[in-house]
């Protein structure tokens, strides 16, 4: 707005006005409510008791502040329950299960009961075939880079 108001060139200020119009806009505001910083805050509801003698001066500073802690939870609440609304509207959350994680599935390797331990198994395997590293960490259920090292550590030294 103060843009608008103060450049000189007229191109300039029609464009800074439509921003504003826009951004007020976005922030169902109107100009004048933009222009002034935004809209004007509610008085809180519920006044703060005064504190008791008997309180310590902790106990007496946090009840002194926790009516402002009960209305940023009401705000919160109340712009996760529009959220809610408004993917509900544009058909995003149809379904209330919690969404899985988008992390990378963790390897579950089916524990044989007469099985080798992987370690080893891999270490025969590094031995006696000519298996990629790759194969081997498939067929162990290791990760490559621990069978990389065991293919190191099994090196015979150098003569």
């Amino acid at each position: 707005m103060q843009v608008a108001a103060l450049s000189p060139y007229e191109g300039e200020r029609d464009n800074a006005l439509a921003a504003a119009k826009r951004m007020a806009k976005k922030h169902d505001m109107t100009l004048e409510e933009a222009a002034e910083g935004g809209p004007k805050e509610e008085e809180p509801k519920q006044k703060p008791r005064p504190a008791s003698y008997s309180m310590s001066a902790t106990e007496r500073v946090f009840a002194g502040s926790l009516h402002l802690m009960d209305g940023h939870l009401r705000e919160e609440k109340a712009r996760h329950e529009a959220a809610l609304k408004a993917a509900h509207e544009r058909g995003l959350a149809k379904d209330d299960k919690p969404q899985k994680s988008l992390a990378s599935p963790k390897k579950i390797r089916s524990k044989k009961p007469r099985g080798m331990p992987p370690k080893i198994h891999a270490a025969v395997l590094l031995r006696e075939t000519e298996l990629s590293l790759r194969e081997i960490s498939s067929i162990t259920g290791l990760d490559i880079y621990k069978i990389t090292a065991l293919k190191l550590k099994n090196r015979k030294p150098a003569a």
